[in-house]
Protein backbone atom coordinates (compact mmCIF):
# COMPACT_ATOMS: atom_id res chain seq x y z
CA UNK A 1 0.00 0.00 0.00
CA UNK A 2 1.29 3.78 -1.12
CA UNK A 3 1.68 5.55 1.77
CA UNK A 4 -0.21 9.02 1.79
CA UNK A 5 1.19 12.59 2.44
CA UNK A 6 -0.58 15.94 2.19
CA UNK A 7 1.01 18.42 0.45
CA UNK A 8 0.82 22.21 1.72
CA UNK A 9 0.58 25.21 0.81
CA UNK A 10 0.75 28.13 3.70
CA UNK A 11 0.96 31.76 3.20
CA UNK A 12 1.80 34.07 6.35
CA UNK A 13 2.16 37.79 6.35
CA UNK A 14 3.56 40.80 8.21
CA UNK A 15 4.47 44.29 8.20
CA UNK A 16 8.20 45.62 7.57
CA UNK A 17 9.16 45.78 10.96
CA UNK A 18 12.38 43.75 11.71
CA UNK A 19 10.99 42.92 15.36
CA UNK A 20 8.03 41.34 13.63
CA UNK A 21 10.91 38.46 11.63
CA UNK A 22 11.13 36.62 14.90
CA UNK A 23 7.11 35.85 15.01
CA UNK A 24 7.76 34.54 11.41
CA UNK A 25 10.54 32.24 12.04
CA UNK A 26 8.31 30.81 14.98
CA UNK A 27 5.77 30.04 12.76
CA UNK A 28 8.02 28.42 9.75
CA UNK A 29 9.55 26.81 13.02
CA UNK A 30 6.08 25.32 13.80
CA UNK A 31 5.22 24.34 10.65
CA UNK A 32 8.41 22.12 10.32
CA UNK A 33 7.64 20.39 13.47
CA UNK A 34 4.38 19.59 12.35
CA UNK A 35 5.77 18.44 9.21
CA UNK A 36 7.92 16.21 11.00
CA UNK A 37 11.45 18.24 9.51
CA UNK A 38 14.90 17.58 11.08
CA UNK A 39 16.28 20.05 12.83
CA UNK A 40 18.67 20.64 10.14
CA UNK A 41 16.32 20.98 7.70
CA UNK A 42 14.46 23.19 9.92
CA UNK A 43 17.37 25.46 10.70
CA UNK A 44 18.20 26.42 7.20
CA UNK A 45 14.57 26.96 5.91
CA UNK A 46 14.47 29.22 8.92
CA UNK A 47 17.81 31.32 8.19
CA UNK A 48 17.22 31.18 4.55
CA UNK A 49 13.96 32.90 5.51
CA UNK A 50 15.21 35.34 8.34
CA UNK A 51 17.84 36.66 5.93
CA UNK A 52 15.48 36.72 3.27
CA UNK A 53 12.85 38.99 5.34
CA UNK A 54 15.32 41.39 6.78
CA UNK A 55 16.99 42.07 3.40
CA UNK A 56 13.28 42.93 2.61
CA UNK A 57 12.42 45.08 5.25
CA UNK A 58 15.99 46.71 5.29
CA UNK A 59 16.56 47.61 1.79
CA UNK A 60 13.48 46.56 -0.36
CA UNK A 61 11.52 48.90 2.07
CA UNK A 62 14.47 50.76 3.34
CA UNK A 63 13.33 50.69 6.71
CA UNK A 64 10.19 51.92 6.62
CA UNK A 65 7.02 50.41 8.32
CA UNK A 66 3.51 49.64 6.86
CA UNK A 67 4.29 47.23 4.41
CA UNK A 68 3.21 44.08 3.67
CA UNK A 69 6.38 40.97 3.44
CA UNK A 70 4.59 37.87 2.56
CA UNK A 71 6.15 33.85 2.88
CA UNK A 72 4.36 31.28 1.24
CA UNK A 73 5.58 27.63 2.42
CA UNK A 74 5.20 25.00 -0.02
CA UNK A 75 5.44 21.49 0.80
CA UNK A 76 5.83 17.90 -0.39
CA UNK A 77 7.84 15.03 0.65
CA UNK A 78 10.53 15.55 -1.65
CA UNK A 79 10.75 19.13 -0.84
CA UNK A 80 9.90 22.64 0.90
CA UNK A 81 9.68 25.69 -1.57
CA UNK A 82 9.56 29.27 0.22
CA UNK A 83 8.34 32.22 -1.96
CA UNK A 84 8.91 35.60 -0.33
CA UNK A 85 7.17 38.84 -1.78
CA UNK A 86 7.55 42.23 -1.61
CA UNK A 87 6.11 45.42 -3.06
CA UNK A 88 9.21 47.00 -2.63
CA UNK A 89 12.59 48.46 -4.54
CA UNK A 90 13.73 45.23 -7.12
CA UNK A 91 17.28 43.91 -5.61
CA UNK A 92 20.32 44.00 -7.92
CA UNK A 93 20.84 41.58 -10.49
CA UNK A 94 24.30 40.76 -8.63
CA UNK A 95 22.67 39.42 -5.09
CA UNK A 96 20.37 36.81 -7.05
CA UNK A 97 22.51 35.15 -9.68
CA UNK A 98 22.89 31.81 -9.15
CA UNK A 99 26.17 30.87 -7.52
CA UNK A 100 27.22 28.22 -4.24
CA UNK A 101 30.29 30.45 -2.60
CA UNK A 102 30.30 33.04 -0.52
CA UNK A 103 30.83 36.30 -2.59
CA UNK A 104 33.75 38.26 -1.99
CA UNK A 105 33.14 41.04 0.79
CA UNK A 106 34.83 43.84 -1.38
CA UNK A 107 32.73 43.61 -3.98
CA UNK A 108 28.93 43.44 -1.96
CA UNK A 109 26.73 46.00 -1.44
CA UNK A 110 25.43 46.40 1.83
CA UNK A 111 23.25 43.34 2.78
CA UNK A 112 25.15 41.00 0.12
CA UNK A 113 26.16 38.32 3.21
CA UNK A 114 22.53 37.15 3.84
CA UNK A 115 21.74 36.48 -0.10
CA UNK A 116 25.54 34.62 0.19
CA UNK A 117 24.33 32.67 2.61
CA UNK A 118 20.77 31.96 0.60
CA UNK A 119 22.62 30.58 -1.97
CA UNK A 120 24.90 28.42 0.22
CA UNK A 121 21.68 26.55 1.56
CA UNK A 122 19.35 26.64 -1.60
CA UNK A 123 19.34 23.94 -3.47
CA UNK A 124 17.62 25.94 -6.18
CA UNK A 125 16.66 29.87 -6.21
CA UNK A 126 14.91 32.00 -8.31
CA UNK A 127 14.16 35.85 -8.24
CA UNK A 128 11.58 37.78 -10.50
CA UNK A 129 9.92 40.93 -10.65
CA UNK A 130 6.23 40.93 -12.17
CA UNK A 131 3.78 43.73 -11.67
CA UNK A 132 2.78 42.27 -8.05
CA UNK A 133 6.28 43.13 -6.50
CA UNK A 134 9.61 41.24 -5.86
CA UNK A 135 9.59 37.32 -5.89
CA UNK A 136 12.28 35.19 -4.17
CA UNK A 137 12.02 31.55 -4.89
CA UNK A 138 13.94 29.28 -2.63
CA UNK A 139 13.82 25.24 -2.38
CA UNK A 140 15.69 22.95 -0.18
CA UNK A 141 15.11 19.09 -1.32
CA UNK A 142 14.16 16.84 1.42
CA UNK A 143 15.14 13.07 0.07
Amino acid sequence: MEATYREYNIRLSIDSRLEQVRVLSGALRGIGQELSLSEEQLGQLELMMVEAVNNVIEHAYQMQHGNDVQVRVEYSPQEVHLVISDQGHAMPDALHTETREMPNPDDLPEGGWGMGLIHLLADSIRYSRDAKGNHLHVSKQLT
